[in-house]
């Protein structure tokens, strides 16, 4: 029988949870006196919120070092800063108790999964379909992660700059609870303090959990 290795295992997990998010999200909330103006942002609302997600792989754009794996972990809050007819723009801030880099074992010696924590001061996110259940929306942020070895090589830097970018859609299940599906190309530079800076570039897919408050 052909065995199975762990990073195919666990590509095989980022796909399947993200797809059962997306079925899961589907379902419109229950009809009754609920109108579009009850799903609006509006300045000085508050957004706490949880999310976890995953890459498969990384890429070679501006980072040059490919077969690693991420997964994060992060807790959200937001701040309506502006509310129009159409959008509403919100600042962000996540903090990343949690972010895991799986290398190959070749790398270098003893673990494989390179273990980390950072924080995300500094994020904005453009919300759509202000009277809508659904508010596709685009976000970016700039942040930082500290590892307890250097990544993403030996000899590079336990620290990096995290500067990120992405899209998704946030399906509000009632007026203030809303189930967040996104994506983000994410960034991990030492931005060159380090003895040497390839960079790593993920496509990571998340899901999440937020709640509103006025």
């Amino acid at each position: 029988m052909r065995s199975v290795h762990p990073s195919q295992l666990r590509r095989a997990l980022f796909v399947s949870a993200f797809v059962l998010m997306s079925v899961f999200a589907a379902p419109r909330p229950a009809a009754g006196a609920q109108t579009g103006s009850d799903y609006r942002l509006v300045p000085g609302m508050n957004e706490f919120g949880v999310w976890g997600g995953g890459s498969p792989d990384s890429f070679d754009f501006i980072g040059t070092v490919e077969d690693r794996e991420l997964l994060l972990f992060g807790l959200r809050y937001g701040r309506v800063l502006g509310a129009w007819e159409s959008v509403s723009l919100e600042y962000t801030l996540d903090i990343i108790p949690a972010a895991v880099v799986f290398e190959p074992a070749s790398v270098r010696r003893g673990s494989s999964n390179i273990y980390g924590a950072g924080l995300s001061p500094l994020g904005f996110k453009l919300n759509f379909g202000q009277e809508s259940w659904i508010k596709p929306f685009v976000a970016a942020s700039v942040g930082f992660l500290y590892f307890q070895k250097d990544i993403p090589v030996p000899r590079s830097s336990r620290f990096n700059f995290t500067p990120e970018v992405g899209l998704g859609v946030q399906f509000f299940l009632a007026p203030k609870k809303a189930l967040t599906l996104g994506y983000k190309w994410h960034h991990m530079s030492n931005a060159n303090t380090g003895r040497s800076n390839p960079g790593m570039d993920s496509h990571v897919f998340y899901a999440g959990f937020s709640f509103f408050t006025p």
